[in-house]
């Protein structure tokens, strides 16, 4: 999607900009105080990884908030770590707020992206370890099993199963990255306790996914693993659960196993030396609450992380909220610390194994 600019200017700023001004806590956060731009005057980069995710992002969260502040939005993607990283060494900061996955904020929280303003962020709303210092979540989403249901008279209901090529013939998907969760599924399907899954034995995963070497093919891009759902050409899959509803939306017979799912989220951050850091920071405190992101999964197949969001679901949606507490119950918990900690080792573990 290219860069868009969104603009509304509200009647009533004069009334709205005395409101806010009564308001600035005048605290070195980045709230209003004497002199700091609010209302219209703010101006806001909101990166995210663009087409119908970022629309609905738009839709949900950025165009109400506009509507409330008069801001300037303009639009960038995507989302791109050595980016952040360029534009914070060199001092030119041009992105405001983004979208990553989990586990960055908390790995370059202080260094690359700024420490939020909680004040105004009830935090008790959102699941055990989804808030950072950095960052808070703003839908979540699953790594998930599947099965072709044209593929198998008994169907697989376990990660052993996905590994028991014998009972299950057939060809397997898995992401081709090493926060994908495969090393997750292999150690799981090895029977390990899902409370000691972390810290992620490497050798053990990588034994286990040599046993189904043959059988097994990667997705490097989520709508590769879509379409292969659509056209039938794998017979089980890990794929991120929204993209098994689009699958299921457009014909696929796909079937998702909820057992030991891997529960993720997206999170906001500001980067950091935001040259908006107001705007910015009023931006995450409305994203936070749970209207705006009932609204986005009632847009996108994700869900809400705020625990008090009602989004209107049809069936087919509801049957992928994996905020419903009967896929919590059963979920593992993405440990982002542990990925903050030791993602580049285990991108360069996976990569020699999957290139070997």
């Amino acid at each position: 999607m290219s860069v868009q600019r969104r603009r509304l200017a509200i009647a009533s700023f004069a009334a709205m900009a005395l409101t806010l001004g009564a308001c600035a806590s005048g605290d070195d956060t980045g709230a209003a105080t004497d002199g700091v731009a609010t209302g219209e005057d703010w101006e806001l980069v909101f990166t995210s990884y663009g087409s119908a995710y970022q629309e609905a992002q738009n839709e949900a969260w950025l165009d109400p908030w506009i509507e409330e502040t008069g801001a300037t939005v303009v639009n960038d993607e995507p989302t791109a770590y050595a980016r952040i990283q360029q534009m914070v060494d060199a001092g030119n900061v041009t992105w405001d707020v983004v979208d990553t996955e989990p586990y960055y904020p908390v790995s370059v929280c202080g260094t690359y992206v700024e420490e939020l303003d909680f004040d105004n962020i009830d935090t008790s709303k959102f699941p055990e370890g989804t808030v950072s210092d950095c960052s808070i979540p703003v839908l979540q989403y699953s790594t998930v099993m599947v099965y072709n249901a044209d593929s198998f008279d008994d169907v697989p209901t376990t990660y052993a199963d996905f590994f028991d090529v014998e009972a299950f013939p057939g060809t397997r998907m898995v992401p081709n990255w090493a926060a994908g969760g495969a090393i997750e599924l292999a150690l799981l399907a090895d029977g390990v306790d899902p409370a000691e899954l972390y810290p992620l034995d490497l050798d053990r995963a990588f034994a286990k996914l040599d046993t189904i070497r043959d059988d097994l093919s990667f997705w490097n891009t989520s709508s590769e693993s879509q379409q292969a759902m659509e056209d039938g050409t794998v017979d089980l899959a890990f794929v991120w659960s929204g993209r098994a509803y689009e699958a299921e939306v457009n014909g696929s017979v796909f079937e998702p196993v909820w057992d030991n799912n891997l529960l993720a989220w997206a999170s906001l951050s500001i980067i950091k030396d935001s040259p908006n850091r107001a705007a910015a920071q009023s931006f995450i405190e409305y994203a936070a609450t749970a209207e705006p992101q009932a609204r986005f999964a009632e847009l996108q197949p994700y869900s809400p992380a705020n625990v008090d969001s009602a989004p209107d679901l049809d069936e087919l949606q509801q049957k992928y909220n994996v905020a419903d507490p009967s896929i919590q119950d059963q979920a593992v918990i993405t440990d982002v610390a542990w990925w903050a900690d030791n993602n580049d080792e285990a991108n360069e573990a996976w990569t020699a194994w999957s290139t070997s």
